[in-house]
């Protein structure tokens, strides 16, 4: 398998190219945003809460950030107006708005300091007793024209909840999967015995001349010889795979197994995490494949999504 690239360039308004923008994915709170891969990311805790902050292109004389955006979980105590206000209070808000996402409804705000020199853009999602924050910043000057990066920035906000994400089936192949909608199918092919699904991550990260880089996904549904048993499934993959996959770990998953493994190849490396389920003489293979360098921006996603793989006993009570 190979590692899916795009071309993630944009043309901008007046012919001018755009940074594509890349996918951080909060595994604490289950969260995933997206943001320009000149920005740097960085983490720090007050109260008990953890923040993730988010750091435009130094400028001016004194190097600092112009932009910045803050994201974070925090407990939510009393309406969401009220804990808007902790934002709002001694500003000026130009405008407002409701904001869905799967499963939850929340508000935006737009809002600038009292002498016009700084502008905000306000995103609040709550869920239960917890509210997500999605906070952009920076001098008017440079909010203005990066206002269309900014806006995507914060539509993209998403809480990965894989109860909300589309359900993948076939009755014929006798499983269910749940997708999140930013891994689109880029791949089918079904036989009388084999399914072969493929589906490629948003970018995470950009290279040189504005190529981003992506995670692949692939299921494999296919028969098993012998007993049909995971075992069997497990020692037959591996044999197929050969000695270009080296296993970094093995260990059960569920009625499986889950391996880490490392394939090289002439021009890169990447990790893929690989795990196995048979049923009902078929075996069951999910197999995430990342470049090396940023696999571990990815790890956690695969394991969420690995996990609503349902086949077997599991259809019986989905």
């Amino acid at each position: 398998m190979s590692i899916a690239l795009a071309l993630g360039s944009m043309a901008a308004c007046h012919g001018a190219r755009r940074e594509p923008l890349i996918t951080y994915f909060d595994s604490e709170h289950g969260l995933s945003v997206r943001y320009p891969p000149s920005w740097t990311s960085e983490q720090a805790e007050q109260d008990g809460v953890r923040y993730r902050y988010f750091l435009g292109p130094r400028t001016g004389p004194e190097r600092k950030p112009a932009l910045s955006m803050t994201l974070l979980g925090g407990p939510l105590e009393g309406s969401l107006e009220a804990y808007a206000q902790t934002y709002l209070a001694g500003n000026t808000v130009s405008s407002s708005k409701e904001e869905e996402r799967p499963g939850v409804k929340g508000r935006s705000y737009a809002y600038a300091s009292v002498d016009g020199s700084r502008r905000h853009l306000l995103l609040l999602l709550p869920e239960g007793s917890r509210v997500y924050v999605l906070h952009l910043e920076g001098e008017a000057r440079e909010f203005a024209p990066a206002t269309a990066t900014l806006d995507e920035m914060a539509r993209s906000l998403t809480l990965e909840r894989p109860a909300h994400y589309p359900e993948v089936s076939d009755n014929r192949f006798g499983f269910t999967l749940r997708m999140p909608p930013s891994w689109p199918e880029t791949r089918r092919f079904a036989g009388p015995k084999t399914l072969l699904l493929q589906y490629t991550s948003p970018p995470l990260a950009s290279d040189r001349g504005g190529q981003t880089v992506h995670a692949s996904l692939t299921l494999t549904v296919e028969a098993v010889a012998g007993d049909g048993g995971i075992d069997a499934f497990y020692s037959e993959t591996r044999r197929k795979l050969g000695d270009s996959f080296v296993i970094l770990d093995h260990k059960p998953w569920k009625d499986g197994f889950l391996d880490v493994m490392r394939a090289e190849t002439p021009v890169s490396t990447s990790r893929v995490k690989r795990f196995y389920r048979a049923a009902d003489g078929r075996g069951y293979s999910l197999a995430f494949e990342a470049r090396e360098d940023v696999s571990a921006r990815v790890s956690r996603w695969c394991d969420l999504i690995a996990d609503t793989l349902r086949v077997g006993t599991d259809l019986a009570v989905h």
